[in-house]
């Protein structure tokens, strides 16, 4: 069976047959929807439309269990959600051949060799490619952590949790980024600085260069952390948010850990050398400066 033949089959039970499907992983807060966006306004000249199905459920069916759905048109731009529309009608307007992303966060894929787990009922041959976004650790981890504070509902030791947590899935990430035999990882600071970049990952993807701006901003899960107002890509100071945060107290105690955490170096110098330079200065100059009182005498 050709790919072509067994794509179709495959995403049959959606009523479609992709001209081109993305499985796509990365931690949130790295530039996901961005991306993904801009990807659909580049998607090939044979889709009729597109279809993004959000923050999917990992290891079960994407058709079903998705976070939420867009739907693009032929003019590759997100369609308005009809009042009553279903989900099936809505899909409908992407027409017989849409570009399709499939997209999960805080999850990376399978190891090489190993058959992917995250979409039930796929092989990895039903998608064109499998992608991973990932960010800077210094600018990743500001960011996640001001999302954080802006919940109320959450105190310094459910964030510094969540943080540890979403640790060990940015490792994760590193880890499957340097296998990249068979993933394409895109880095978003990259992606944000260079039109150059963004070029060659279309390049890569076989997408044609239609649109090579980084677009506007998104608002899934609240838009930036930091300006939330803001609606051009190109006014967010997204590969500074470490300097924004650098007085906060609680991404300095983030820091210290990370920069006494041998291993996390270790894997972080491949991908981020400057930030692992940085993370070293700061475990060697900085102490903390820390006394906890002495127990008092118990009668």
């Amino acid at each position: 069976m050709t790919e072509a033949a067994q794509m179709d089959s495959v995403w049959s039970k959606a009523g479609f047959s992709p001209a081109f499907a993305l499985q796509v992983f990365g931690m949130r807060r790295s530039g996901n929807h961005a991306i993904i966006d801009w990807l659909m306004r580049n998607a090939p000249d044979a889709a009729t439309g597109g279809v993004f199905y959000n923050n999917c459920r990992f290891a079960k069916p994407p058709l079903r269990a998705f976070g939420s759905l867009d739907v693009y048109g032929a003019d590759h731009a997100v369609q308005p959600h009809g009042k009553d529309e279903t989900p099936a009608q809505r899909i409908a307007t992407a027409g017989a051949s849409p570009m399709v992303v499939v997209s999960y966060e805080d999850r990376m894929p399978q190891p090489v060799g190993a058959p992917q787990k995250a979409s039930e009922g796929f092989e990895t041959s039903d998608f064109s490619r499998q992608v991973v976004i990932y960010r800077s650790f210094l600018n990743w981890s500001a960011s996640m952590l001001a999302k954080l504070k802006r919940n109320d509902g959450y105190g310094a030791t459910d964030r510094m949790r969540i943080m540890a947590m979403s640790l060990n899935g940015y490792i994760n990430g590193l880890d499957r980024i340097a296998e990249a035999k068979d993933v394409l990882p895109i880095c978003y600071d990259d992606w944000m600085t260079s039109q150059d970049y963004r070029a060659d990952i279309l390049t890569q993807l076989g997408l044609p260069h239609r649109d090579l701006s980084r677009g506007t901003v998104k608002r899934y899960g609240g838009g930036s952390s930091f300006q939330s107002k803001g609606t051009a890509a190109q006014d967010l100071a997204t590969t500074d948010r470490d300097a924004i945060m650098a007085d906060d107290p609680e991404y300095k105690i983030l820091l210290w850990t990370a920069a006494h955490d041998l291993q996390f170096m270790q894997r972080l110098i491949p991908h981020f050398e400057q930030d692992a330079e940085r993370l070293a200065t700061l475990a060697e100059t900085s102490k903390l400066h820390m006394t906890l009182p002495p127990r008092e005498a118990s009668l």
